[in-house]
């Protein structure tokens, strides 16, 4: 799909620019509110206390050798994240494939095997698993986590010298050439920092599909813009006009150090800049209204400006099948009501403020107590000396005061330790905050009260988890649902190479390395995402365990015992306990005729050299072990190869 062709400087360019404008300001005036919010997540995160003057100078001191002391924040909040964030990825992507689909309207169970196939060959070779991690983190961390989901038919292209013969001279010389291949073909994500995704404020963040518009700021290399324009994403004529426009400049943010904080470099050969900032803005809208075609109904559009709202690079519609802006949103709190939702930051700072102060108040009041106070007179002690501190003194005395009661003019000031229950204080926040966040010790890896068995520690760590598990729902039902069905829905349109991939899912066990041919019409139907039930995945090694127990009990029944297949009983345990490559170990079987048909063409040879029974092939003296072999005899069960 190539762009409308409107050059910079006609009115239409000029109204299109002027719309695009307004609603990047209206999205802007909305999002930078949370700015400070966002921020405060952001160095609550890295434990980032703002250095105040008193800590600059006890810096210095300490840069000069001299022990002094400053302000510290406990990593409470980090911890917190971190924690959720590791129950929320073990229960999203502990199972095999991620995404997994069941039939909508009664779709064949091949169907969904390759749908399933063709999504999870897209997770692996798209590397979408870190963008996955980065959001669960963005959803903690800032109470909202972008995700934004693309097309990608990638051209690689390099070079290389060619030894070519010239059929003059017949000598041959070396030329230099470039060869172009197709690269990967399916869905990318990336990820979007709520500081560069506006949306229309008229509706909260999760209802953001409802709005007129959406939009991302990026920054790209000039390289991309090059390719964009050669595949007629931008317009040629507009992206010579890029280097005259100039980036506005961006307000500095916590303490994350940022990429666009590293500046430019410069290269006189070049007249173009060696990054651009745009906006890709994503636009409902009715084509009369913004003078692009004669329909009357809404549709999706996209553009792409450049920050200083001067140059409009592409235009052109969305072409999605979908219909839905190409993001996907998540938040952790159920909240339905708000702009924006609270990350987990946010919730506790009232906690980890109040812990910072009881920890910090304590460590000084224990200093003041290490450090000696006096009182003395000036007339009776040289003062200078006095003044020194540090540990261990010799004050001199003046002449007046030889021979002089020291407890006179000497005086040193007791200092009690007011603050001893501030460490106790401390460790009452951290189980308020556990409450508040529905995090036990289980989840954060510690355990207290002495030893406990493995019942003791499963049934109290899923009693603290109900909260996350209703967490992991919500998300699983507004996030992942919607992006599942965004995938879908464009392999569906665009997917158009028949590929052989690997069978995922439950029968993988079973089907050992098997892999099927995923073909257009094989993908076509309704597919419906398997929620998660937000609970973490079962102990495997306690199911292999219980698994292998019935396995026990059905040798005491031979009637039950003839019910089920016990091969595949195996295997699935062999999965429980992380074998991943059992099915290379089983015997192949097949038909006596098919086995003296293969002899015949050389593709499979006895196990055993003729003529020696019961030795081994390598003609050592250890007895081979007795293994069917290839017969002329007739038979039912076959033979094995």
């Amino acid at each position: 799909m190539t762009t409308r062709k409107i050059l910079k400087g006609s009115p239409l360019h000029m109204k299109l620019c002027g719309k695009l404008e307004d609603r990047i300001k209206f999205g802007l005036r909305v999002q930078t509110q949370f700015h400070d919010t966002w921020q405060k997540a952001e160095d609550a995160a890295l434990a980032y206390l703002p250095e105040s003057e008193m800590d600059a100078l006890r810096r210095n001191d300490r840069e000069r050798g001299n022990p002094r002391y400053t302000t510290i924040q406990i990593p409470y909040s980090y911890a917190l994240l971190m924690t959720a964030h590791t129950y929320w990825t073990s229960v999203f992507f502990a199972r095999t494939p991620v995404h997994q689909f069941a039939g909508r309207h009664g779709e064949a169970e091949q169907k969904v095997q390759a749908m399933e196939a063709l999504i999870n060959y897209q997770c692996d070779v798209g590397q979408m698993m870190a963008p996955y991690y980065i959001w669960l983190y963005d959803v903690g961390k800032y109470g909202v986590g972008i995700l934004g989901t693309y097309w990608c038919e990638e051209t690689i292209q390099y070079g290389q010298l060619e030894e070519v013969i010239d059929p003059l001279t017949g000598k041959s010389q070396k030329l230099q050439a470039s060869v172009q291949i197709p690269g990967y073909k399916g869905n990318k994500i990336y990820n979007v920092a709520p500081f560069d995704f506006i949306h229309d404020g008229h509706f909260p963040i999760g209802r953001f599909q409802e709005g007129e518009f959406c939009g991302v700021r990026k920054v790209m290399g000039w390289n991309e813009v090059v390719r964009r324009k050669n595949q007629g994403y931008y317009i040629k004529e507009n992206c010579d006009q890029l280097k005259k426009t100039s980036t506005p400049p961006r307000n500095p943010t916590s303490a994350l150090i940022r990429p666009e904080t590293a500046g430019t470099f410069s290269d006189d050969k070049q007249d173009h800049p060696s990054s651009v900032e745009v906006w890709e803005v994503y636009v409902d809208l009715i084509q009369d209204e913004w003078e692009l075609g004669p329909s009357q109904y809404p549709e999706k559009w996209v553009f792409t400006i450049s920050s200083d709202y001067h140059v409009l690079l592409g235009a052109q519609p969305l072409g999605a099948a979908h219909g839905q802006f190409p993001f996907s949103v998540g938040e952790s709190e159920v909240e339905g009501y708000g702009v924006y939702n609270r990350g987990i930051p946010e919730i506790v700072r009232p906690v980890q403020n109040t812990m910072d102060w009881l920890l910090n108040t304590h460590f000084y009041n224990v200093r003041a107590a290490l450090n000696n106070q006096f009182i003395i007179d000036p007339s009776k002690i040289i003062i200078d000396e006095a003044e020194d501190g540090g540990p261990g003194f010799i004050y001199r005395l003046r002449p007046e005061a030889y021979g002089s009661d020291l407890r006179n003019f000497f005086h040193q000031v007791p200092v009690q330790d007011m603050t001893q229950a501030h460490v106790g204080d401390t460790n009452l926040m951290f189980s308020i905050g556990e409450r508040v966040m529905g995090i036990n010790d289980q989840m954060f890896g510690a355990t207290s009260g002495g030893r406990k068995t493995a019942t003791e520690v499963r049934t109290s760590t899923g009693f603290g988890v109900n909260r996350q598990k209703t967490q992991c729902e919500y998300m699983s039902a507004s996030a992942f649902s919607p992006h599942a069905q965004m995938l879908v829905q464009q392999s569906q349109q665009w997917y158009d190479t028949p590929t052989m991939l690997k069978v995922v899912g439950d029968l993988a066990m079973q089907a050992g390395p098997n892999f099927m041919q995923v073909n257009p019409e094989d993908i076509a139907g309704f597919y419906d995402y398997v929620p998660v039930d937000g609970t973490l995945p079962v102990d495997r090694m306690a199911m292999a365990n219980m698994w292998l127990s019935i396995m026990n009990q059905l040798r005491a029944y031979p009637n039950l015992l003839m019910q089920f297949d016990i091969a595949r009983i195996f295997t699935h345990i062999a999965g429980l306990t992380g074998v991943r490559n059992i099915n290379q170990f089983k015997i192949q079987t097949a038909d006596q005729g098919m086995l003296q048909m293969a002899a015949q063409q050389g593709n499979v040879v006895p196990l055993r050299p003729p003529g020696a029974p019961g030795m081994s092939p390598q003609g050592g003296g250890a007895p081979a072990p007795a293994r069917p072999t290839p017969s002329n005899s007739g038979g039912t069960e076959g033979g094995s190869y």
